[in-house]
């Protein structure tokens, strides 16, 4: 019998090659996410974990791992990865901002607790207590979450997408 989700735990991932060790359904499970996208994510996990070191000529020594990014994998021993969290602390909104998290599907329920999973694993991190007051997530299932206790923000998620020039967006009014 499979581990409950409460038995699960996350980890945290600092290590490019570990994060391509994600299973690629747990991405594929997000809605927003298509396979060019998925494909960017984890073609760049350098960049996204990791700022490069350079000595005093400007060559790459070294990486390091981000400090405002978190991504952590929900773990069990024997099974290996079964969902996955992805954050940054945002030092301007004083915020933890949720990029995506995912769960296998035999964990996932009706009662949002793998939400509340996430929302607990965040607020034991070890940050400053400012970060931890508000968790911001862009969603295209709010009424979900609304169940669990979220609210729609005041602040609404603009996008500026395939125009070539600001002219364009101009001429065509937007």
């Amino acid at each position: 019998m499979p581990p409950k989700l409460e038995d699960l735990k996350f980890v945290r991932i600092i290590d490019p090659q570990l994060f391509a060790v994600i299973p690629r359904y747990l991405f594929e499970q997000i809605k927003e996410l298509n396979g060019e996208m998925i494909d960017a994510i984890r073609e760049n996990a350098t960049n996204i974990l990791t700022v490069p070191v350079m000595n005093e000529k400007g060559v790459v020594v070294g990486t390091l791992p981000k400090l405002n990014v978190w991504i952590a994998a929900l773990y069990d021993v024997d099974l290996g990865i079964k969902g996955f969290l992805w954050a940054n602390f945002d030092g301007i909104e004083k915020c933890i901002y949720v990029h995506a998290c995912s769960v296998d599907k035999e964990y996932q329920s009706a009662d949002g607790a793998f939400i509340n999973k996430v929302v607990e694993y965040l607020r034991s991190l070890p940050i400053s207590e400012k970060f931890k007051n508000k968790i911001l997530m862009s969603t295209s299932r709010p009424k979900a979450f609304e169940k669990r206790g979220w609210n729609r923000s005041k602040k609404i998620f603009m996008e500026f997408t395939k125009i070539t020039s600001v002219e364009d967006s101009n001429e065509n009014g937007n």
